[in-house]
Protein backbone atom coordinates (compact mmCIF):
# COMPACT_ATOMS: atom_id res chain seq x y z
CA UNK A 1 0.00 0.00 0.00
CA UNK A 2 1.26 3.33 -1.09
CA UNK A 3 1.42 5.80 1.83
CA UNK A 4 -1.17 7.70 -0.81
CA UNK A 5 -3.47 5.34 -0.13
CA UNK A 6 -3.05 4.97 3.49
CA UNK A 7 -3.42 8.56 4.05
CA UNK A 8 -6.89 8.57 1.53
CA UNK A 9 -8.05 5.37 3.55
CA UNK A 10 -7.24 7.09 7.20
CA UNK A 11 -9.64 10.59 5.57
CA UNK A 12 -12.59 8.12 4.76
CA UNK A 13 -12.27 6.62 7.74
CA UNK A 14 -12.39 9.39 9.59
CA UNK A 15 -15.10 11.02 7.44
CA UNK A 16 -16.72 7.83 8.50
CA UNK A 17 -16.75 8.54 11.84
CA UNK A 18 -17.29 11.66 11.87
CA UNK A 19 -20.73 10.95 10.13
CA UNK A 20 -21.47 8.38 13.23
CA UNK A 21 -20.57 10.67 15.78
CA UNK A 22 -23.09 12.76 14.11
CA UNK A 23 -25.68 10.46 14.06
CA UNK A 24 -25.23 9.57 17.00
CA UNK A 25 -25.91 12.84 18.61
CA UNK A 26 -28.65 13.41 16.67
CA UNK A 27 -30.44 10.34 16.74
CA UNK A 28 -33.00 10.84 19.80
CA UNK A 29 -33.97 14.36 18.76
CA UNK A 30 -37.59 15.15 18.05
CA UNK A 31 -38.03 16.46 14.74
CA UNK A 32 -38.90 20.05 16.18
CA UNK A 33 -34.94 19.43 17.88
CA UNK A 34 -33.62 18.70 14.74
CA UNK A 35 -35.18 21.67 12.98
CA UNK A 36 -33.97 24.21 15.70
CA UNK A 37 -30.32 22.78 15.30
CA UNK A 38 -30.15 23.08 11.79
CA UNK A 39 -31.30 26.68 11.93
CA UNK A 40 -28.56 27.43 14.90
CA UNK A 41 -25.99 25.92 13.13
CA UNK A 42 -26.74 28.04 10.03
CA UNK A 43 -26.96 31.39 11.80
CA UNK A 44 -23.17 30.04 13.49
CA UNK A 45 -21.76 29.73 10.40
CA UNK A 46 -23.85 32.45 8.57
CA UNK A 47 -22.32 34.96 11.50
CA UNK A 48 -18.93 33.46 11.33
CA UNK A 49 -18.69 33.53 8.03
CA UNK A 50 -18.46 30.27 7.21
CA UNK A 51 -21.62 28.68 5.91
CA UNK A 52 -21.01 26.20 3.43
CA UNK A 53 -25.04 25.11 1.94
CA UNK A 54 -23.21 22.03 -0.08
CA UNK A 55 -21.38 21.05 3.31
CA UNK A 56 -24.41 21.00 5.01
CA UNK A 57 -26.27 19.39 2.29
CA UNK A 58 -23.66 16.47 2.19
CA UNK A 59 -23.88 15.98 5.93
CA UNK A 60 -27.60 15.31 5.37
CA UNK A 61 -27.46 13.73 2.49
CA UNK A 62 -25.27 11.08 4.35
CA UNK A 63 -27.50 11.73 7.15
CA UNK A 64 -30.44 10.23 4.94
CA UNK A 65 -29.78 6.45 5.54
CA UNK A 66 -30.18 7.14 8.79
CA UNK A 67 -33.24 8.94 9.05
CA UNK A 68 -36.79 8.04 8.15
CA UNK A 69 -37.67 9.81 4.40
CA UNK A 70 -40.43 12.15 5.73
CA UNK A 71 -37.56 13.18 8.59
CA UNK A 72 -35.08 13.76 5.44
CA UNK A 73 -37.50 15.50 2.94
CA UNK A 74 -38.42 17.99 5.82
CA UNK A 75 -34.79 18.80 6.70
CA UNK A 76 -33.90 18.81 2.67
CA UNK A 77 -36.73 21.18 2.18
CA UNK A 78 -35.18 23.93 5.42
CA UNK A 79 -32.04 23.68 4.17
CA UNK A 80 -33.09 24.75 0.68
CA UNK A 81 -34.74 28.05 1.97
CA UNK A 82 -31.47 28.44 3.58
CA UNK A 83 -29.41 28.66 1.01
Amino acid sequence: MKISDFKQSNKEEKKSDDIMEQYNELKDLSQDDLTRKLYEETSRQKQAGTFDYEKLSSTLESLSMYMPKENYEKMKSILERLK
